[in-house]
């Protein structure tokens, strides 16, 4: 059965995180190499509640190492238009997390897929008919995904099916707009999670910055799908509207109905704002990095034409 848990933040993000693990039922991590991948969208500390917490992934190294303190861990995470990886790992506190856990005798590492070398890959995709990828994340390994609650104008929700997408080593990421949904597709089908974790102390109506919701949660399940499709709930969305969620889906990467334990969907969820649909259509044209401007343009035109 397809479980996903959902539990409340209380006292601490390591029991927290420790509590939806163990309502999944058994995990085995079936390889000694783990790569984490958090959502990291941005290089400001200001805008903290775009990237996935590093007291989180803190968390989830903790829990690793519990089970085998000789595994090898790598932090992974890719530049794109609108941040420098190198930088946002500096100013979100992973350098520091890695510097830490070397000093007491732990193989932790943090990578700039961007710097990586790729490999090309033979696809039959929605998309892509070969697809460079970063031989790091080629390798057997045991692959955590990580992701932020938040809002996209392209892809209404971004979880972890679009965590992925970060994955392509591509500073210029935006030339994949226009075919977002089954380029996500695409990816997953070639770097699937074995564990997702969605970050819910807070969400955000917006990628890298907007109204910032408390939620207090965290989501963790085996499937791509079926974490997004419950975290699309607890945003106020159906899922089975998402394209990419419903697409990818239908290639196997979960299901639109896992069974959900620990708390329910009604007693957590609240409803986000959905998208503005100008800007959804039109974002496919702009880079991330201009997407907060066209925003505030798109207000005050709002503004002027109600006056």
């Amino acid at each position: 059965m397809d479980v996903v848990s959902i539990v409340k933040f209380y006292d601490s993000i390591d029991e927290s995180i420790r509590s939806g693990l163990n309502l999944m039922g058994h995990l085995n991590i079936s390889n000694s190499t783990i790569l984490i991948k958090p959502n990291i969208c941005v290089e400001s500390t200001a805008l903290k509640n775009a990237n996935v917490s590093v007291e989180l992934v803190d968390a989830i190294v903790d829990e690793v190492f519990k089970r085998n303190k000789d595994f090898t861990i790598s932090i992974v995470e890719s530049d794109s238009e609108g941040k420098n990886i190198d930088r946002a790992f500096e100013n979100s506190g992973y350098l520091q997390l890695q510097d830490e856990y070397r000093a007491q005798g732990y193989d932790v590492s943090i990578v700039n897929l961007s710097k990586e070398p790729t490999e090309a890959i033979a696809c039959n995709g929605l998309w892509f008919r070969e697809l460079r990828i970063p031989k790091i994340l080629l390798q057997e390994k045991f692959f955590i995904s990580v992701a932020r609650a938040k809002v996209h104008e392209l892809t209404t929700i971004t979880g972890i099916l679009k965590n992925q997408f970060g994955c392509l080593p591509a500073k210029n990421k935006n030339m994949y707009h226009r075919q977002i949904d089954k380029i996500i597709v695409d990816v997953n089908k070639i770097i699937r999670p074995d564990l997702c974790i969605v970050d819910g102390m807070t969400g955000m109506e917006g990628s890298t910055r907007g109204r910032v919701r408390e939620l207090g949660v965290f989501i963790c399940g085996r499937n791509p799908v079926s974490t997004d499709a419950v975290l699309a709930r607890v945003m106020g969305f159906n899922p089975s509207r998402i394209r990419h969620i419903l697409l990818a889906e239908r290639h196997n990467l979960g299901t639109l109905h896992p069974q959900v334990v620990g708390e329910q969907v009604e007693s957590v969820g609240k409803r986000f704002r959905k998208p503005r649909g100008i800007i959804a259509k039109l974002g496919v044209y702009i880079p991330e990095s201009l997407r907060p401007i066209a925003r505030h343009l798109h207000r005050n035109l709002l503004r002027r034409h109600s006056d």
